[in-house]
């Protein structure tokens, strides 16, 4: 039973290749078209210059302390988007923003890119303008 003591290695290995798996795979996301999004998007705003898609969770400590910042963004600039990831959670995966926060980038309909985890204010603003 020697072997058992490589069993917590294992798991830490698999572990940190799911999370460079879902790192890569959001940053594959550039350059690619934006997925039909009508009903839950506003076709006004699908179709402006920028759009920041915002994904977040009730249950999430890190998405709960952005949301002030986030809404005064909305409200500032009225392209970004919140999105329960629960609720839209096929269309998270679709675009591969898989956990909570996470932002999708988007302009002319393209997506720019993908980032997961918090951000700044400045960092958010800065792909709203």
């Amino acid at each position: 039973m020697e072997w058992t003591k490589y069993i917590p290695l294992l798991l830490i290995a698999l572990l940190t290749l799911l999370q460079v798996y879902i790192r890569l795979s959001a940053r594959m996301m550039r350059g690619r078209a934006l997925p039909e999004l009508e009903g839950v998007i506003d076709d006004a705003l699908l179709h402006s210059q920028k759009l920041v898609i915002y994904f977040s969770s009730a249950y999430c400590q890190p998405c709960r302390e952005m949301m002030p910042m986030i809404d005064a963004l909305a409200k500032e600039h009225g392209n970004l988007v919140t999105l329960d990831s629960l609720v839209h959670g096929e269309l998270a995966t679709r675009l591969h923003a898989r956990g909570a926060p996470a932002f999708v980038f988007v302009e002319r309909q393209r997506i720019t890119g993908v980032h997961l985890g918090s951000l700044s204010e400045g960092r958010v603003r800065q792909h709203l303008v």
